[in-house]
């Protein structure tokens, strides 16, 4: 009796293992454990076998850890080989609408460049999902992709695998919500993303395991030619859902007792930027959409990377700050339309009177002009299009206006609206560039409806316009306005509504190398002109994010002997940093003394003045930089370990990093930021501005203030600063 029903429980047992992949895997519309081509479900999507895939059993480790996880003991090893399903027997693989999970185990061989695992997948314009593996500079990552419909390209999540386990088995689960996607490797959170919306349902491409097909578009042909990448190694089993599977089922498929959030902790790396604002991960440029809206400083900025996409189709990645300077990147941010090719930069105001009629209750609407360069003459308005998205929320989400564009294509590439209000006027203003050295003017009364004022050329500025009134040293009685482009030349004039009339050349607005696309604040307090501008420079190496922002400045326009020109100095919140100071009052140095001698730290806001009448040359030692000024010149030269711009030399201002800087009463001002990658200059009150980005070496802390004859330190006072992200 007792050794029948010993039997009959085993049998009992070897009928749940054998059944178990199919009821452990509830509600999936597609179940493959690879005991053979075919699927577990109903539906029964079986596989296409192309090249050398075999089914083996597994040893008696691997066998017991695939059945805890809802395998069968028995794994597909590709050796070259790939499978294709189609879009599955129903087109059940073909997912659509706000909910999908997905989980492959898998344990890879050799991984070199990019090893695709499962996907149905195009371009970045027509990905619906796909989860890959790729390595990078000898690290490997799990890469999952999800296609949504009312944006362009593919929102993009990674996790670095941590080496030691690289070729080990791994339970790789990545789902969707319509509001968030989550991507675990082994029960740990490796990334997430905020992905609203529906899954692109318009990819014709057939569902892949262990490949992607190197055609862009259509259902291509299925033949080995066609195969771009492959996976080396072995799969256990995958699955799919179209619904979000729960948090205890992911810890049962992982074979975890309680999942973990591994997800990295930014902004303590090695070259992260430590008081100059970078984006969490993946890449910046130019500032887009500053506005100041309830005490809240909205930093908007080109954003690639995230979501996954080419370069050029970028969205608005978004920041909030209260002071200016410490910010926090929010998961909020502006993306292209569908039928958009990229949200290219642009800027935003508060509608305080409600002129364009979008506000809905107590909060005043945000109004952000976009640049939409389009995806060929098929999309609404041409290339190249004028565009506006509108918040009511203060900022945290916007909707696009149902009458875009706001201004069609006019001339190829025109882009960069630059919005601010002309109280003369009593209209909103549109500075708009066209192409070369060209811009457009236009007004509006509503934001919605523009009229062309005029085209004007404005030699030695190019791209990304800043039009702006300013009270010419503080007297509200005497205005000019000022015109710059994206590499800080600026051309000083009159503006009565409808002409501006230029009446300076072109002056200098930044000396240094890393200097691009500067902005001011839409609406800032206190009537100040709050400037930012993307600074330039290569990547360093491994790090997660790409480029940083200046640190924000105060413009103002100031009468000097040559006529009146615009200032740049750091803002006055910079003092929220401060942590040690020294000081130094009416100090002579004789030759070879060096003044800096005590500094040890990484952080400074260096402010001195010195005489110099008596010395020829004069030179400052700030890490791996080298501050250096002719007397007899009376020019200042950046030199070191400064890192190459990052963008075309010909969009450049001119020579970089050599400025004149002009003797008075025999002293030079000199105020000087230095964070751990970059080092701003302001001479004499902010007349030059030199912003350059270097390379550290590790560990090189050393300062020295020195000159080849005897000098005097009028005044100087030195700032060790404190790291401004919140913790």
């Amino acid at each position: 009796m007792n050794k029948i029903r010993s039997g009959a429980i085993l049998c009992l047992l070897f009928l749940s293992m054998a059944f178990q992949s199919v009821a452990h895997f509830k509600d999936a519309v597609a179940v493959w454990n690879f005991k053979s081509l075919d699927d577990k479900t109903k539906e029964n999507s079986r596989l296409s076998a192309y090249g050398n895939v075999l089914f083996v059993k597994m040893n008696s480790s691997d066998a017991q850890a695939s059945r805890v996880r809802g395998g069968d003991g028995v794994s597909a090893q590709f050796n070259g080989g790939w499978l294709a399903a189609g879009d599955g027997a129903n087109n059940e693989l073909a997912l659509a609408g706000k909910t999908a999970s997905f989980l492959i185990r898998v344990k890879p061989n050799n991984i070199k460049g990019f090893v695709p695992l499962i996907g149905k997948d195009g371009n970045a314009q027509s990905v619906a999902y796909r989860v890959a593996l790729y390595e990078e500079n000898g690290n490997v990552f799990v890469e999952a992709l999800i296609g949504n419909d009312h944006v362009t390209g593919a929102h993009q999540l990674k996790y670095k695998l941590p080496k030691e386990t690289i070729n080990e088995w791994h339970d790789i689960v990545f789902r969707f919500n319509g509001k968030i996607a989550q991507l675990y490797v082994n029960g740990v959170l490796g990334d997430q993303e905020v992905v609203v919306g529906e899954i692109r349902d318009w990819n014709q491409k057939p569902f892949l395991i262990g490949a992607q097909l190197s055609s862009q578009a259509g259902y291509a042909t299925l033949a080995d030619k066609d195969v771009a990448f492959k996976f080396d190694g072995l799969m256990d089993h995958v699955v799919i859902w179209n619904r979000y599977i729960t948090d205890k089922e992911l810890q049962e498929y992982s074979g975890v007792k309680e999942l973990t959030d591994g997800r990295p902790t930014y902004y303590g790396e090695k070259y992260r930027p430590q008081f100059h604002f970078s984006a969490r991960r993946n890449g910046l440029n130019d500032p887009n959409g500053l506005v100041y809206y309830n005490g809240v400083y909205h930093l908007f900025f080109q954003h690639w990377g995230f979501p996954y996409r080419p370069v050029n189709n970028k969205d608005w990645g978004h920041a909030i700050s209260t002071d200016l300077i410490h910010w926090q990147q929010t998961d909020d941010h502006i993306t292209p339309h569908k039928i958009w090719g990229g949200a290219w930069s642009g800027s935003a105001v508060v509608d305080e009177n409600n002129v364009a009629g979008f506000q809905t209750d107590k909060e005043k609407p945000i109004i952000a002009f976009i640049t939409n360069i389009g995806a060929g003459d098929t999309v609404i308005g041409g290339r190249f299009t004028q565009c506006i998205a509108y918040s009511t929320d203060g900022g945290k989400t916007f909707t696009y206006y149902d009458q875009n564009p706001i201004i069609r294509n006019i001339s190829d590439g025109n882009r960069d609206p630059k919005v601010v209000w002309d109280e003369g006027s009593q209209k909103w203003i549109m500075s708009l560039f066209m192409k070369d050295n060209d811009y457009a003017i236009f007004s509006s009364a509503n934001l919605k409806e523009w009229q062309h004022l005029e085209t004007l050329k404005l030699e030695g500025v190019s791209e990304c316009p800043g039009f702006e009134p300013f009270a010419v040293d503080g007297d509200s009685t005497h205005i000019k306005w000022i015109f710059f482009g994206a590499n800080g030349n600026y051309i000083i004039g009159s503006f009565d509504g409808k002409y501006f009339t230029p009446e300076t050349s072109a002056q200098r607005g930044d000396y240094g190398s890393s200097f691009y696309a500067a902005q001011t604040w839409s609406n800032a307090p206190d009537g100040r002109s709050l400037h930012i501008a993307w600074m330039a420079s290569q990547q360093y190496p491994d790090m997660p994010f790409s480029q940083q922002m200046t640190f924000p400045t105060e413009m103002t326009l100031r009468t000097t002997k040559s006529g009146i020109k615009a200032f740049r100095l750091p803002v006055r919140e910079i003092a929220n940093l401060y942590d040690k100071t020294w000081s130094w009052n009416d100090r002579s140095l004789t030759k070879g003394a060096d003044l800096f001698k005590e500094l040890t730290d990484e952080l400074y806001d260096i402010d001195i003045e010195i005489d110099v009448k008596t010395s020829s040359l004069v030179e400052m030692k700030l890490r791996n930089v080298i501050l250096s000024y002719d007397v007899a010149k009376q020019t200042l030269s950046l030199g070191g370990s400064i890192t190459s711009p990052g963008i075309p030399a010909f969009l450049m201002a001119g020579t970089p990093n050599y400025a004149p800087l002009n003797l008075v009463d025999g002293k030079i001002k000199l105020r000087i930021l230095l964070d751990r990658t970059s080092v701003e200059i302001f001479g004499n009150d902010g007349e030059m501005v030199m912003t350059s980005c270097y390379m550290p070496e590790q560990d090189e802390r050393n300062y020295s203030l020195t000159a080849n004859s005897d000098i005097h330190v009028v005044r100087g006072v030195v700032n060790s600063l404190k790291p401004a992200w919140l913790k």
